[in-house]
């Protein structure tokens, strides 16, 4: 984690975007590099039908000031601690999507006491795409079939994101090993895809799921990589069942 001294750089915190109160089960929300909690627009009101919702933008990210160093996976995950401190929420279901389930991951591992359960959504990096090139590849792949309007609030992201920031954020990503952490963690976890996503293929959902002690993988058909947006339903439905499995 990187060291930052005693001040504490308010450019290095989360910011809640979306809280939508309510009781039940608490989720939070985490996004994934250069975007912000925007694409998760179709599954909060979704999963606001059965508890709390809680979305939150990481440092730097949906036009949030740019902290002055550097920040990888474990500082995201330090900064998503601090959100879940301050609201003093309960032990959530942390739904992460790509980076944001790296994020989630390692949340998992330094503070298990707050997290009920993990969904992993499209997550990050296939072993065989751990360059950034080929990594780069498979977005542009991905984009060429996702709905108009998710296409919009991406790219909108990107351009608010800067080149600069997601370059300083992408070697952390393209480093973490989700699946080392994975095989240390005790609650209940879903690591879900849509059917035609070329950056979380199919054998890499296997190879977590194997990883994970406590598994399920589930293929949302008719999506790609940003499956929640695509498919909000069937996303959320998938999670409920993790829910009631874990009681």
């Amino acid at each position: 984690m990187t060291t930052r001294g005693e001040q504490t750089d308010v450019a290095a915190r989360s910011v809640v975007t979306v809280d939508t109160g309510g009781t039940g089960t608490t989720y939070l929300l985490v996004h994934g590099i250069g975007v912000s909690s925007r694409y998760f627009e179709r599954l909060i009101p979704v999963l606001a039908e059965t508890g709390r919702v809680v979305a939150i933008d990481l440092p730097g990210f949906g036009g949030r000031p740019k902290p002055d160093m550097p920040m990888g996976v474990e500082d995201f995950a330090a900064s998503v601690a601090e959100v879940m401190d301050t609201l003093a929420l309960p032990p959530c279901v942390i739904v992460g999507h790509s980076m944001g389930t790296q994020v989630a991951v390692a949340l998992a591992t330094m503070r298990p006491e707050s997290v009920g359960a993990l969904v992993l959504i499209g997550p990050v990096m296939d072993p065989r795409a751990r360059g950034a090139v080929h990594a780069a590849l498979r977005l542009g792949w991905d984009t060429l079939g996702e709905r108009p309007r998710a296409n919009r609030l991406v790219l909108g992201d990107y351009l608010r994101c800067g080149l600069r920031w997601y370059l300083a954020v992408l070697p952390s990503m393209l480093a973490y090993r989700i699946e080392d952490d994975l095989s240390t963690i005790e609650v209940p976890t879903l690591i879900v895809r849509g059917e035609s996503d070329p950056i979380a293929p199919d054998p890499w959902m296997r190879q977590l799921g194997a990883a994970a002690l406590r598994s399920t993988v589930a293929t949302v058909s008719g999506a790609r990589h940003l499956v929640m947006h695509a498919k909000p339903r069937e996303t959320a439905a998938a999670i409920a069942a993790l829910i009631r499995s874990a009681r």
